[in-house]
């Protein structure tokens, strides 16, 4: 009954730890064992977070999530091992949605959070710029460390790191911190400029730009106004870019075949079973040529592949009810970061990402954590339990 009593702070230093455990450990399954705890400790007192149930946002990404996790028993292939890994997959998903909403209305989870994202990240980056200079690979990128040996991964959570760290630069409590966290800042710009991904040269520095217009807008409606004009400028300049001869600096490895893996995953999606999808567990590797490119480097074209036009529709819900709520929120903190995790995660996964039902990662950073951050806005007034610890 103690830990029930106080699980909301103990699920809520479980998540911090398993996020900053993501730049240091090298093993997926290290980082996932506090959430196993975590969704022991969530599901067992489901009942007092029962009013999220109310929540359209938290309702569509459960059914999402569930939805997911069920086409497993009529992807091609079946296996019965991989579809209770995937069912366990959604089980801690869900709880780790609650317990950050929950963690989101107490009174330091969102400070614990950024600052250990900040600052686990900028140690990873600085540790991997030294080796990058003192062991250059052989590629010539800047690969992460921990879980983040692909550099799009890399590159992309150091993405959100950055964003973490410029709420610092501006709420640091004196100007020596904020000078530290301008470095750290520096830092984590420069792995990412290394990393030689031109996915997130784009995505990045547009999400910075994002959540910086965020501080400085008045509201809701000028933020939305802005960053529309700030897109389709962006648009126009990425389109003239590529028209010219910089496309050769810009895309040095070419389309990296991607029009054709798309081609292919869009053929199968379309021919197999459109509405339903193929199954999470079907496989959706491509053979170009011979080349074995092992997932769709699209997430929505992923989603299509493995649930149909029935996940599409409840990813773009989630979405959506996600982002409305966010500009609703605009006035919050955590609504402005959210907001600069998508302008990040949207434009990125037309190039990159393959699976939504997965274990703690870039995928909860890039989706699941601004779902959570709508869910807790939204839903919160609701969760009495968590609200006793000072949050709201």
């Amino acid at each position: 009954m103690y830990l029930l009593e106080y699980r909301v702070p103990i699920s809520a230093a479980l998540l911090v730890f398993s996020f900053a455990s993501v730049f240091v450990l090298t093993s997926q399954t290290g980082s996932s064992i506090p959430t196993y705890l975590l969704a022991i400790l969530t599901l067992a007192a489901c009942r007092r977070w029962a009013g999220l149930w109310l929540d359209w946002t938290f309702l569509c990404a459960v059914a999402l999530i569930g939805y997911l996790a069920a086409s497993s028993f009529w992807s091609d292939g079946f296996d019965a091992r991989d579809t209770f890994s995937r069912w366990a997959r959604a089980l801690v998903l869900v709880s780790f949605v609650v317990a950050a909403a929950e963690g989101f209305r107490t009174d330091w989870f969102f400070r614990r959070l950024t600052l250990a994202i900040a600052l686990f990240a900028g140690a990873a980056a600085a540790v991997a710029l030294v080796r990058f200079f003192v062991f250059p690979p052989d590629d010539g990128r800047l690969g992460g460390l921990g879980q983040l040996e692909c550099q799009v991964c890399a590159a992309l959570i150091f993405g959100v790191a950055l964003l973490c760290t410029l709420y610092w630069v501006f709420e640091a409590p004196s100007l020596r911190w904020r000078a530290l966290a301008a470095l750290n800042a520096l830092c984590l710009l420069s792995a990412v400029v290394l990393t030689d991904s031109r996915n997130a040269w784009v995505a990045v520095p547009f999400a910075g730009i994002v959540y910086l217009v965020s501080r400085r807008s008045k509201s809701a409606t000028a933020f939305a106004v802005i960053v529309i004009a700030i897109a389709a400028v962006s648009l126009a300049m990425v389109g003239g870019l590529l028209a010219s001869p910089a496309s050769e600096f810009l895309l040095p490895r070419g389309d990296s075949f991607r029009p054709a893996i798309w081609g292919e995953i869009l053929s199968r999606a379309l021919v197999g079973s459109p509405w339903l999808g193929n199954g999470v567990l079907t496989g959706d590797d491509v053979l170009i040529g011979c080349y074995l490119m092992v997932h769709p480097h699209n997430m929505y074209l992923a989603v299509l592949f493995q649930g149909g036009l029935v996940a599409v529709a409840l990813f773009a819900a989630v979405l959506a009810l996600s982002i409305r709520t966010l500009l609703l929120n605009f006035p919050r903190e955590e609504a402005k970061l959210a907001l600069g995790i998508y302008a990040l995660a949207l434009p990125a996964y037309l190039l990159d990402g393959h699976e939504l039902l997965t274990r703690i990662g870039w995928t909860w950073l890039l989706v699941w954590l601004p779902v959570a951050i709508s869910v807790a806005l939204s839903g919160g007034g609701r969760l009495d339990d968590a609200n006793r610890f000072g949050g709201g």
